[in-house]
């Protein structure tokens, strides 16, 4: 909706406000199930974007750091991220597109608008009109600007709030707020283009808009950035409040279904039971011999009944 305009201002007040769509929306009519319109492409399109970044990002990073015993260096994080998230983005491009369009129609005029039916049908026209990839590099440096900074700086602020304030639970919230930010800050500008590559129309003269990402991304850096007119470069992150809320309330979910996943299945690998943000004290670790969970191995069978005896030099 901010296409074509330039307003004084920070990006997030530009165009139309987020809570201004919301209003018109829910103005439409049909209540709130106008928020949930288009469903099928969301799920489709959820579950293929979701598998193809996580699958992309291990597969590259498994190759990059072979050695399961030691963490890759940060660069090579870095480059797996940006590998899987190209990957990711081409792959998971056809179903993107399919929902952008979806999502948007209801805002054109009724004359402009695609009408597809469901999912299915949206694929097929737009397979039909030969755009199943178009717009899939800015898509694909989305994902891969994502994938290179979110997860590290999330960790980082992790590691380091534990070590100040100990196990308490702001440092969930905390973490999810820094890989959000810095998320958004490099991922929305391609998103901005991806997007308009997905919905534009052709002109009355037959021509569309944009002919690539290079051509998106200097036509909105020259007629809607150009600080002559009063713009800025914050027209790459109008919605940025939407945007931003959306990627942290998935984080803070995702990592408590994951904390519940690695505990109700007792993964070797991850299972504590004492997590920092339900309990306080030292977690249950395997490696640390002043928990429970050190004196546990003690008494397994390939220590036997000897306990400490058993691991003692001298034997």
């Amino acid at each position: 909706m901010q296409e074509g305009k330039g307003f004084t201002g920070i990006g997030f007040r530009r165009g139309l406000h987020s809570i201004n769509v919301f209003n018109d929306t829910l103005a439409a009519g049909g209540g709130f199930k106008k928020f949930y319109s288009s469903l099928d492409a969301f799920f489709i399109r959820t579950v293929a974007y979701t598998t193809a970044r996580v699958w992309g990002f291990l597969y590259f990073y498994d190759w990059i750091n072979p050695d399961p015993r030691r963490q890759a260096r940060a660069d090579f994080y870095a480059m797996a991220g940006m590998a899987g998230g190209m990957t990711a983005g081409v792959l998971s491009n056809p179903f993107e597109i399919v929902f952008s369009r979806m999502q948007v129609d209801e805002m054109y005029p009724e004359q402009c608008r695609r009408n597809y039916k469901n999912f299915a049908d949206g694929f097929v026209k737009v397979a039909q009109e030969g755009a199943l990839f178009r717009g899939a590099l800015a898509n694909g440096l989305k994902l891969g600007s994502m994938l290179t900074i979110a997860t590290g700086m999330a960790d980082w602020v992790k590691e380091n709030l534990y070590y100040f304030f100990g196990p308490i639970y702001l440092n969930r919230i905390a973490l999810c707020a820094t890989g959000a930010t810095v998320a958004m800050a490099l991922s929305m500008p391609f998103d901005t283009v991806k997007t308009r590559l997905h919905t534009m129309r052709p002109l009355p003269n037959g021509v569309y808009p944009y002919n690539g990402f290079a051509d998106c991304f200097f036509k909105i850096l020259q007629y809607e950035c150009n600080k002559h007119k009063y713009s800025n470069f914050g027209a790459f992150y109008t919605g940025g409040q939407a945007y931003w809320l959306r990627m942290f309330l998935i984080s803070v979910l995702s990592v408590h279904l994951l904390d519940w996943y690695h505990s109700s299945n007792k993964v070797d690998e991850f299972w504590q039971p004492a997590r920092f943000q339900w309990t306080t004290g030292i977690d249950y670790d395997i490696h640390e011999p002043f928990t429970d969970a050190f004196n546990r191995i003690l008494t397994s069978k390939w220590v036997g009944k000897g306990g400490w005896d058993a691991l003692h030099p001298d034997n």
